[in-house]
C-alpha cells in the first residue's frame, strides 16, 4: 500500500505543477491582453473563455495535493471533540464519501466529452475550442482527485503515515 500512496502522491503533485502553469498562464495572458488594448487598441477576444478554463485546472487539479497536506478549510467542530480514532474514522468517511462524488461526477463529465467528442461540438467564441478538451481537463481533475481521497481515507482507516512532508504549505491564520 505504501507504493500506492506514493504513487498517487506523486500524480497529484504532478498535477499541482499542471495547476500552478495554468496560474501562471492566467497572468500572462491578463497582461498581454492589458497591453494590447492599452497600447494597440485591439484584443485576444477570448481572455474570458481561456482564464475560465485554467480557472478551473488551478482549482480541480489542485485539490489532492492540498488534501494530502492538509491544507483544505475544515470545520473542526464535531471532529475536535472525538476520540483520536474516531476523529480518523469520521476523516476516513469523509473522504471516500469525497471520492465517490468526485468519482460520479468525473464519470457525468466523461458522458459530457465523449457527446461533445461525438458531435464535434465547439464554443462559440472566435477561438472555437473543441469542448471536449475543457471538458476532458475537468473530467482529469476530478478522477485525480477522487484517487487522492481514496487514497486519503484508506490512509486514514489503516493508520498509515501520508507521504506528504510534515511542513504546512502556508502560515496558518489563527
Amino acid at each position: 500500500m505504501t507504493r500506492f500512496y506514493a504513487g498517487v502522491f506523486a500524480l497529484s503533485r504532478v498535477a499541482a505543477v499542471i495547476a500552478a502553469c495554468a496560474l501562471v498562464y492566467m497572468v500572462g495572458h491578463i497582461a498581454y491582453e492589458i497591453i494590447l488594448r492599452s497600447l494597440f487598441a485591439t484584443s485576444t477576444f477570448v481572455l474570458d473563455e481561456f482564464v475560465g478554463y485554467a480557472i478551473s485546472v488551478c482549482v480541480i487539479w489542485s485539490l489532492g495535493y492540498v488534501l494530502e497536506h492538509g491544507d483544505l478549510i475544515r470545520v473542526g467542530l464535531v471532529l475536535d471533540r472525538l476520540p483520536e480514532r474516531a476523529q480518523q474514522l469520521m476523516t476516513a468517511f469523509a473522504a471516500l464519501v469525497a471520492c465517490a462524488l468526485s468519482a460520479g461526477l468525473a464519470w457525468m463529465f466523461w458522458i459530457r466529452v465523449a457527446r461533445a467528442w461525438s458531435r464535434g461540438t465547439v464554443s462559440s467564441s472566435v477561438a472555437a475550442v473543441p469542448t471536449w478538451i475543457p471538458e476532458g481537463a475537468m473530467m482529469v481533475g476530478l478522477a485525480l482527485f477522487a484517487l487522492a481521497a481514496l487514497s486519503h481515507g484508506l490512509r486514514h482507516i489503516t493508520g498509515h503515515p501520508s507521504p506528504a512532508p510534515r511542513s504546512p504549505l502556508s502560515t496558518p491564520v489563527e
